[in-house]
Formats: structure tokens, C-alpha cells, sequence
């Protein structure tokens, strides 16, 4: 963030209903970030996500036939570099060829 946007952020941020829509956020954020993805979890694609990227349209015919016949699959993650608290921002799918961004992947409650 470069000091101009800093500066309108904070000009912002002098307005009561954003502070308290920020400080919401931020609670929210926390909740998020623990529960990230580990290794052995049940994932599913997000294929609508994965395909309003800006260069979906650029991208490899295979990979993006492999995407759009994803939908609805369920593969095991495996996080390709975690750090010490697990957490790993790329994720390797048990079986797939590519490696994917922790937030186009979905988690699936394993159902006993």
C-alpha cells in the first residue's frame, strides 16, 4: 500500500460505520485464516472462481478442460511448501499433474 492509498484509507477510516465495518472484517479474517487448508484434507475445485481469473482464457487447453470436468470432484490436498503451522499458500491434489492457490480450492466436510 503506497502512501496515498494509506492516506485515503485512513481518511476513511474517520467515518464511525467504517470503523466498525473494518474492525468486523478484521474479527472475520482471524477466523479465516486458521482454518486453512492441511495436509490429507478432503478439496473440491472452484471452478467458477478458477475460470473469472483475468487469464483463464490464456491458459493451456488441457489444463482448462481439466478444470471445467473438475466440477464437483473431491481430491485430497497435499500443501506443496507448509510452513511451521501448516499453513501452505500452494497445494499439490492427490493424482493431478498441477499445483493449485490455496483459495481457488474449497473445503469438504468429511461426512462420517
Amino acid at each position: 500500500m503506497n502512501r496515498e492509498n494509506r492516506r485515503a484509507f485512513q481518511k476513511k477510516l474517520r467515518d464511525k460505520t467504517a470503523r466498525a465495518y473494518a474492525a468486523a472484517h478484521r474479527k472475520n479474517l482471524g477466523n479465516a485464516i486458521n482454518d486453512f487448508i492441511r495436509d490429507g484434507d478432503l478439496v473440491t475445485l472452484n471452478v467458477e472462481q478458477i475460470m473469472g481469473h483475468k487469464g483463464y482464457s490464456r491458459m493451456q487447453a488441457h489444463y482448462c478442460a481439466f478444470v471445467e470436468s473438475s466440477r464437483g470432484k473431491v481430491f485430497v490436498a497435499h500443501p506443496c511448501h507448509p510452513r511451521a503451522d501448516g499453513f501452505s499458500a500452494v497445494v499439490g491434489l492427490e493424482g493431478v499433474d498441477w499445483t493449485f492457490w490455496y483459495g481457488d480450492l474449497l473445503k469438504v466436510e468429511k461426512s462420517d
